[in-house]
């Protein structure tokens, strides 16, 4: 018997492809979706000032794949994260700069989704030798000298309290020492942030700062009567012109002819950008010792590099200050101060050791036999 014969055969039609029903869609649950809204934020979540680094530092790596015939993505891909940054590291970049472009691609891919997008793993060894290329030359990372009080007089003397300029200088350089501001901090802070509560006392209210996750704000009480004049007499001069509201930036930029410039959209008078290049500017007229390595960070870094002259540990200066996480920065500055003063910024009883030894023995009086 055939298999014809067992198996019963059955009229059909041919049907095409093209006859085929539409696929059914994917039933997609709304409760794991995001709202337009939701997803808007998300993209412009974190500071301010760290997003708008990433997105330059995007438009960098961007702008190197188009011009070499790659896509940047997203997804980025391992090997042309990695060719870009062997890219910055044979144009000497500073080591830094290689580590930013890293974190730069990784929360950019985050950011659209692409989580943990791309492996790192190759690019961050070729910034690991780079590092350790720049510390065999000799190069580092450099950082702002610290400018204490020694340094803040000098710079200050350069500033007129006659000008406008020089006004608005003398409080951008005093608020800096005295709050330990950075510059972005500086930016940020409005006419309306200053409490005079008495004739010698003057509370500034930081609003929002690096350290502060909460965003709950600090508060800083500054009794240095040059402060206080240099305040009363710049508002003085603001309130002049009619610019003393008290959501007006308190830092303003000034032209060559003594105009208070505008507000820009950010509403700020001056950017971090423009406030650190006002600090290089007046170290390198007041011809400080370290002008060239001058920023505004300088400033932030002024009041544990005096402390710790004055001696006092790196967890007394975090504790008196508020201003640090860690011990590790403060103790940093806690050296240079006393290097500055010239004594040891070893231990106690380290440093009264190894004091002991000399080349020359001392001399001793006939008495002291």
């Amino acid at each position: 018997m055939t298999r014809a014969e067992i198996e019963p055969v059955y009229d059909a039609e041919i049907v095409t492809t093209e006859d085929r029903l539409p696929a059914l869609p994917e039933v997609v649950d709304v409760n794991h979706t995001l709202t337009d809204e939701a997803a808007e934020d998300l993209a412009n979540s974190g500071r301010e000032n760290t997003r708008q680094t990433y997105e330059d530092r995007w438009a960098a790596f961007a702008r190197w794949c188009a011009e070499n015939g790659r896509s940047p993505g997203m997804p980025t891909t391992s090997k042309n994260l990695a060719s870009y940054v062997s890219h910055l590291r044979r144009k000497d970049a500073p080591p830094g700069t290689l580590r930013l472009a890293i974190s730069a691609v990784r929360h950019m891919n985050a950011r659209a989704g692409h989580e943990d997008t791309p492996d790192t793993a190759p690019a961050l060894k070729i910034y690991a030798d780079h590092r350790y290329a720049w510390a065999a030359a000799g190069k580092g990372q450099r950082s702002s000298a610290p400018v204490d009080l020694e340094r803040l007089r000098q710079m200050l003397a350069v500033c007129s309290p006659g000008t406008l300029a020089g006004q608005r200088n003398r409080v951008l350089l005093l608020l800096g020492y005295y709050t330990r501001a950075r510059a972005s901090e500086l930016a940020a802070y409005r006419i309306g942030d200053l409490e005079f509560v008495s004739s010698g006392l003057v509370v500034v209210h930081k609003r929002v700062s690096k350290n502060d996750k909460t965003s709950e704000g600090r508060e800083y009480e500054v009794d240095d009567p040059d402060t206080l004049a240099a305040l009363r007499l710049w508002l003085a001069s603001l309130e002049a012109i009619g610019q003393r509201g008290q959501q007006l930036p308190l830092l303003r930029s000034v032209d060559m002819w003594q105009n208070i410039g505008p507000v820009n959209a950010r509403g700020q008078g001056l950017t971090r950008q423009a406030i650190n290049n006002l600090v290089k500017s007046i170290a390198q007229t007041a011809q400080v010792d370290v002008a060239d390595a001058v920023t505004a960070h300088g400033l932030r870094a002024g009041v544990p590099t005096d402390l710790g002259a004055a001696g006092y540990s790196a967890a007394e200066i975090k504790d008196i200050t508020g201003d640090w996480s860690s011990d590790e920065m403060v103790d940093r500055y806690r050296k240079v101060g006393l290097r500055r003063a010239g004594k040891r910024a070893d231990s106690g009883r380290r440093a009264a050791a190894l004091s002991m030894l000399r080349v020359t023995e001392p001399t001793t009086n006939e008495g002291d036999q």
